[in-house]
């Protein structure tokens, strides 16, 4: 009984309700920084990036208006050097100024664009009624010299048509300059304002992630304990599936061992002929189970690399199996890339080229001296591995028969296709054997 005054704990269900808003209310401050961040960064940017078009597109509005103005002149002093000595070479000049400046209205007519506002479409339109007013006085004037007509010319000049035209022109490139510095510093205010705005709205941002922190670090603090031992209780859980799978495995592998190696114990002693040649070829096949387990384990930069990825190495099995027998009579070529067979196919493949290699140093190309070459290609979903033996032909046809000889060679051989999942075949030729092994690698073989 509750003693009285004591006051009742909370439901359950009230704590996971506070919990819950409680988790929101991190991700709600956590969210509003982030978005309050991004908002401010666009906005400065957006700012920045319009004063710059801004800087660069009024830089531009006043180089081509200083250009036309520069034309203008230009072609007026080519005019007035034309009239008072009327050498041609004085219309070179001008005609170059006019189309400057020609150029430069064009120019200038896109630099201002569509979006231009009307006191600049108004001043454009001054500078070209303007300009031309002016190379309308400059051509009557020098089309009148051209003939001849220096009094007409003259006075054409004191009519002072060209000193108004040139004084308009003059004035409507000022304004439109004024208006375009105008511009620029309005841009740069605002810009200037974006970033004036950065310091409070980052100091309140600051404050927010630094809320968001301590209710994080809270949050985090509350649930590492609950996370501590569910994580703990899976790991228990998976070292305890590891172990059992572990043990499964070996048990199953040591079954499988002690399976081969009885095979080969009563295979053997079929064959052989005395006790020392028994323990002989018990020894070489129990070695060559041995080679062939090495070879699972990787030997090797690229067998480590197969062996990670889940295979073996077929060069490194041929290699083991087939080097040891190599001197300067008993040649060998291997040519194929280091490709992965499955685990388990490591075994029966091991026997099957540990047989062969025994063959050939007793019957076959390597008895006195000669080539072995093993090759093997990937060929769509098969790979296909070549023995074959060259060596000068016997002169006893009974040497030649000896190899071909039936037994645990023949048995085993039927057994590893069986294992390997392919097909094995073996041709006896006058210059030696020759064995295909096709099969296709990395499958799930029956133990």
């Amino acid at each position: 009984m509750r003693a009285e005054g004591t006051p009742s704990p909370r439901p359950a269900p009230f704590r996971a309700f506070i919990r819950r808003w409680f988790n929101w209310l991190v991700l709600a401050a956590l969210a509003g920084a982030i978005l309050g961040a991004v908002a401010l960064l666009l906005s400065t940017g957006a700012a920045e990036r319009a004063e710059r078009a801004q800087v660069e597109r009024a830089s531009e509005v006043l180089l081509d208006l200083d250009r036309i103005e520069r034309a203008a002149l230009s072609a007026e002093s080519a005019q007035r050097g034309y009239f008072i000595t009327l050498d041609q070479r004085y219309l070179a000049p001008y005609r170059s100024a006019r189309a400057i400046a020609e150029g430069g209205l064009k120019d200038l007519s896109a630099e201002l664009g569509a979006d231009a506002s009307e006191a600049q479409r108004a001043e454009y339109s001054a500078i070209v009624g303007a300009l031309d007013d002016k190379f309308t006085e400059l051509d009557e004037t020098i089309g009148l010299l051209e003939e001849g007509d220096v009094l007409d010319a003259r006075r054409r000049i004191l009519e002072g048509d060209g000193f108004d035209a040139m004084q308009r022109l003059t004035d409507a490139i000022d304004r439109l300059a004024t208006i375009e510095t105008r511009l620029l510093d309005l841009q740069s205010d605002r810009a200037q304002a974006a970033e004036n705005r950065i310091f409070p709205i980052l100091g309140l941002l600051l404050l927010l992630l630094v809320g968001a922190i301590v209710l994080g670090a809270i949050l985090v603090a509350r649930a590492a304990q609950a996370e501590t031992e569910a994580a703990q209780a899976r790991e228990l859980k998976v070292a305890r599936d590891r172990a059992d799978l572990l043990a499964q495995e070996l048990n199953h592998r040591v079954k499988n061992l002690f399976a081969m190696v009885l095979a080969i114990i009563q295979m053997s002693a079929r064959e052989a002929s005395d006790v020392a040649a028994y323990k002989e070829r018990i020894s070489a096949r129990i070695h060559a189970l041995l080679t062939a387990h090495e070879v699972t384990q990787g030997t090797g930069t690229s067998a480590d690399r197969l062996v990670r990825e889940g295979g073996a190495s077929l060069r490194a099995l041929v290699e083991a199996t087939v080097q040891p027998h190599v001197s300067e009579d008993k040649r060998l070529e291997l040519d194929g890339e280091d490709i992965a067979i499955g685990r388990g196919q490591v075994t029966p493949l091991g026997l099957v080229l540990h047989e062969l290699a025994t063959n050939a140093v007793k019957y076959g190309c390597w008895q006195d001296s000669g080539l072995l070459t093993v090759r093997w290609r990937q060929q769509g979903e098969l790979l296909n591995l070549e023995w074959q033996e060259d060596r000068e032909p016997p002169d006893n046809p009974e040497d030649e028969d000896a190899g071909a000889q039936g037994g645990f060679g023949s048995t085993m051989m039927i057994g590893a296709a069986r294992q390997l999942g392919g097909e094995i075949e073996r041709t006896f030729g006058p210059r030696g054997v020759t064995v295909s092994i096709a099969f296709p690698p990395r499958i799930d073989l029956p133990e």
